[in-house]
């Protein structure tokens, strides 16, 4: 765990991998990053990590939705900054996306209260991003 010596300090440090993974269940808005035929993308959506795979709902005829059919080589990260702290984290997750098709892990996901579409409608396609790895670091201007 990083101390509140290291923050004060004012520098950049990794932070360990476990941490990561607790960072990434404290907030519900991080970045899907991909390369398409359209060359990279990096796209906003809410999301819920879920025995420790990330999660995310998009619309069938969606951007996304193009992650449906697999996806090998997925970024993904989630951060937190404070101004007046000028203090933060940012995690990133790479692996594969691929579409869920099994109905249990589906009902799991839609019911998950971090997964209430943002943008509203209705986006029944549950897409996973498993965690091939995991970094993050942490910086504070103090």
């Amino acid at each position: 765990m990083t101390t509140h010596e290291d923050l004060r300090r004012g520098k950049i440090i990794d932070i360990p991998e476990d941490e990561c993974r607790f960072l990434l269940t404290t907030t519900t808005v991080g970045r899907v990053a991909f390369v398409n035929d359209e060359g990279q993308q990096l796209v906003p959506v809410n999301f819920a990590v879920i025995d420790g795979v990330v999660y995310f709902r998009t619309v069938s005829d969606g951007f996304l939705a193009q992650l449906a059919r697999g996806h090998d080589d997925v970024a993904f990260g989630a951060d937190h900054h404070d101004d007046t702290y000028r203090d933060g984290w940012n995690v990133t997750v790479k692996g594969p996306a691929l579409l869920v098709e099994d109905r249990a892990t589906i009902n799991m996901v839609l019911s998950h209260g971090r997964l209430r579409p943002w943008a509203g409608g209705v986006r029944p396609l549950v897409i996973r991003i498993s965690i091939n790895s995991i970094a993050g670091r942490r910086v504070s201007g103090h």
